[in-house]
């Protein structure tokens, strides 16, 4: 019989180990036993909204993250993580934004937020204002495929096209680069990006 505690700890291991659709189960164990006022609820909404989100089963990340938050509304990482994904899919940017800035308040220090913040700007068209907060992501996260492709499209877009080519090549050398960024960076290379 293991503790609530000992069952949320396994979860965390089976999503820290990309085992998400058995994390899911433990999460959804642990949530039958306790009550919203468990100091422990957001941590396993945010948690389960992380595993739903890696499984592709997106309406209910959000649920569980904006649960999350309804209890701890100043976690900057929930912040962040439900920003940045609803950036990625195109909504509520806007809204992502102001709570990214806010995530930006609560972790100044933060690379991970402050790439948010920056790739939300970007996204927004506020292409000045993205490339400083991208490019002090990237002092932040100097070896970070995507924080540096991100930069390299604020770049671009403000006219800095050498250096973004500059930044898209090195992202291209870097070993933790998915292969999928790769064949993205590989067009840009040739074409360049849209505006």
């Amino acid at each position: 019989n293991p503790t609530i505690y000992e069952m949320f700890d396994y979860a965390e291991f089976l999503k820290n180990n990309e085992k998400y659709k058995e994390s899911i189960k433990y999460y959804s164990n642990v949530l039958s036993l306790i009550e919203k006022k468990d100091s422990l609820y957001a941590k396993v909404m945010d948690s389960r909204g992380v595993a739903y989100e890696r499984t592709d089963q997106w309406s209910k990340a959000e649920i569980d993250l904006l649960e999350s938050l309804s209890i701890s509304p100043n976690d900057a990482y929930v912040i962040n993580y439900l920003a940045y994904s609803w950036i990625e899919k195109g909504v509520n940017i806007k809204k992502s934004l102001e709570m990214l800035r806010k995530a930006n308040k609560l972790k100044p220090n933060d690379g991970y937020i402050i790439d948010s913040l920056g790739w939300a700007l970007f996204k927004l068209n506020y292409y000045t204002e993205a490339k400083q907060q991208l490019e002090l992501a990237v002092k932040y996260m100097a070896s970070d495929p995507v924080v540096n492709d991100h930069y390299a499209d604020s770049l671009w877009m403000n006219s800095k096209k050498i250096q973004a080519r500059y930044f898209w090549q090195y992202v291209l050398k870097l070993e933790t680069t998915e292969e999928k960024l790769k064949k993205k960076i590989e067009l840009k290379l040739l074409f360049g990006l849209k505006s």
